[in-house]
């Protein structure tokens, strides 16, 4: 198999009655798909859209966004998903950088947002805006063709051709495109399935936003193994329980704070028969929650990941015993894994930068060749990120470089404290970040959120943090809010907070 994601011709003649998509109360079979997915192209060509170009979506989660993923990849053109929660400014920063050919977007909100975007952008870059409605993309083929005369012609996929450039959130720094081939997303999807299985009844249910990785890949990878995908518009805790009881489904991915959500509102009820794997990622969860969800019947798979990697890098197998802690993760198939230290020499059983090798890497960031440079020095994707390498080649991650406190000439990890701070039953949502001290350099500062129905005695959890802490990585003050920022797939935007 050539690898690329273009793969629904070969589905719709291997499988073509199996389901392929579930989405707003329809089911689409992998026939009637690959052909609403021929028509969108056509309206793609129509449009101008060649192989290479860059094609900006901003939808929701949907069948209108799944045909034209599907369109594009056929196209051998490039796909930007585009944040609806990002202001007009930041929408216009990636549609100018990436030179951007069309923006596709939905109606009202959505197509004043991409108006707005679109009027601060130079008259020689904005792109030709088009409007669809969220589950009526053949509407594009003709409305394109309508307005366009040019002659479709479809070009051969090139594994190397970049087909997704997806802006990482921004949340340390200058959001950066990078540039995921068709090979990178393939080889993930390959990986994914030798670590956690791959079965034609799977069911992977999408209530992640499809403009992050995370949610898109699952798109791709489902029209690989020939399996379904059940696409929500939203995350909703109760929408989600319901999917989980009635549409069968096998395998979901959610960040710690959407699987919370879940178990509160499921009130005690055990996982499904049907569900064989909870893929956690996001940053690390509670224990006292992955024990939670494990003791109803929840296989956890706690995962790690990044855009730069196309996704999945390490993950856990998926188990319910309750017993095992969120560590303990393993490189998917094709994947290395390193961790070197200050002076750039591998350590195993102490922290170092997390570095990540593999078919799996992006190839670079969008027009920043030296960040690309400074990122794949040596052949190794550096992340940023702290872990710890165990001689038998297990992964615990621990924290982002630019988020270790350094307080007295001791390194102090954000995600410990936080972790400790969710296991006191009064907290519900904690974020620990530095703050500037003339006798330290920084010193662990806690925002905490309240349980429903519980009242925080700071004193009291302040207490608690010394029986399980170190005496420097206890905050030296504590806040309550009523809620912490975090981004569209649940990530602490730390710098928000600090």
């Amino acid at each position: 198999m050539i690898p690329n994601l273009a793969q629904l011709a070969e589905r719709a003649r291997t499988a073509g009655d199996r389901p392929a998509l579930f989405a707003a109360g329809r089911t689409l079979d992998y026939r009637t798909l690959a052909r609403r997915v021929d028509e969108t192209e056509r309206g793609l060509g129509a449009l101008g859209v060649a192989g290479g170009d860059v094609v900006a979506v901003l939808l929701e989660n949907g069948l209108a966004f799944a045909e034209i993923l599907h369109a594009i990849a056929q196209r051998g053109a490039t796909l930007l998903p585009l944040n609806a929660r990002l202001t007009p400014r930041e929408l216009a920063f990636q549609l100018e950088e990436s030179r951007a050919r069309i923006l596709i977007h939905g109606a009202g909100p959505l197509a004043e947002l991409a108006a707005g975007s679109a009027a601060l952008i130079d008259a020689s870059a904005t792109p030709t805006r088009f409007e669809v409605e969220p589950d009526q993309t053949p509407a594009l083929a003709v409305a394109a063709a309508a307005r366009f005369e040019a002659p479709v012609e479809r070009p051969p996929i090139d594994p190397a051709r970049t087909l997704a450039l997806i802006y990482t959130s921004g949340t340390t720094g200058s959001p950066k495109g990078a540039l995921l081939s068709h090979r990178n997303l393939f080889w993930n999807a390959i990986g994914s399935a030798m670590h956690l299985g791959a079965m034609p009844d799977d069911r992977w249910l999408v209530c992640m936003p499809l403009f992050h990785v995370g949610g898109l890949s699952i798109l791709l990878r489902s029209a690989l193994y020939g399996s379904a995908a059940i696409l929500h518009e939203r995350f909703d805790p109760d929408a989600v329980n319901r999917a989980l009881d009635e549409e069968e489904v096998t395998l979901v991915s959610w960040v710690p704070t959407m699987l919370e959500r879940v178990l509160a509102a499921r009130g005690g009820r055990r996982a499904p028969r049907a569900l064989r794997c909870v893929l956690l990622g996001g940053g690390p969860a509670p224990r006292g929650l992955i024990e939670r969800a494990r003791s109803q019947g929840f296989a956890i798979a706690a995962t790690y990941g990044l855009t730069e990697a196309s996704s999945q890098v390490a993950t856990q197998v998926p188990t319910c015993a309750v017993s095992q802690a969120a560590s303990g993760l393993r490189p998917i198939f094709g994947v290395q894994l390193d961790t070197i230290d200050d002076d750039g020499r591998s350590v195993r059983g102490r922290p170092g930068e997390v570095l990540v090798r593999g078919p799996t890497v992006m190839e670079g960031y969008w027009n920043r060749p030296q960040e690309s440079e400074r990122a794949l020095r040596g052949g190794w994707l550096h992340t940023g990120d702290i872990g710890v390498l165990d001689s038998a080649g297990a992964l615990e991650v621990l924290e982002r470089r630019c988020d270790l406190i350094i307080s007295g000439g001791e390194n102090i990890y954000p995600t410990e404290i936080e972790r400790v701070l969710l296991e006191h039953p009064a907290v519900i949502d904690a974020a620990v970040a530095g703050r500037a001290d003339a006798d330290y350099g920084r010193r662990p500062i806690a925002w905490l959120v309240a349980a429903p129905g519980h009242r925080l005695d700071l004193a009291e959890i302040r207490r608690f943090c010394a029986d399980r802490l170190a005496g420097y990585k206890i905050p030296v003050d504590f806040a309550v809010v009523d809620a912490l920022p975090r981004n569209a797939t649940g990530k602490l935007m730390r710098d928000r907070i600090a």
